[in-house]
């Protein structure tokens, strides 16, 4: 009976450091945040700058609420190139394959813009891949 319950226990200590030990290799690893609140019209940018790997798959979580104004969340590479937009949302989750190996700058433009936006950039470890055609 004893045999048991230790086969048991081993068991299910096994299982839970083989769940542990996949969440950790696995999970999205934070490349940056921003977050800012206006509670009177501005003009501003703000960024936020990460290196990436060509065939990374990198996930925009994205919140706001626009009162006036604009707000335009835009991905350029090193060269100065916008390679990706976000679209305007009250909530957004989005991803985006890098093509090339470099160093990218997440911009927030704010025009004449009055609320709270907040951005997390994650790279997406379970969907990365070198194949840029995903």
């Amino acid at each position: 009976m004893k045999k048991k319950y230790i086969i048991l226990i081993s068991f299910i200590l096994v299982a839970a450091v083989g769940i542990i030990g996949f969440y950790l290799l696995t999970r999205a690893t934070i490349l940056g945040n921003m977050s800012n609140e206006y509670s009177k019209q501005v003009t501003t940018t703000s960024d936020i700058s990460f290196a990436g790997e060509a065939g990374n798959r990198i996930k925009f979580v994205f919140e706001s609420d626009v009162i006036s104004g604009n707000l335009d969340m835009t991905l350029y590479d090193s060269d100065g190139i916008a390679v990706y937009t976000l679209d305007n949302a009250k909530e957004l989750v989005t991803y985006f394959i890098l093509e090339r190996s470099t160093t990218y700058t997440l911009v927030a433009k704010c025009d004449d813009f009055i609320g709270t936006y907040k951005i997390s950039v994650y790279l997406d470890k379970i969907n990365t891949s070198t194949d840029s055609s995903l």
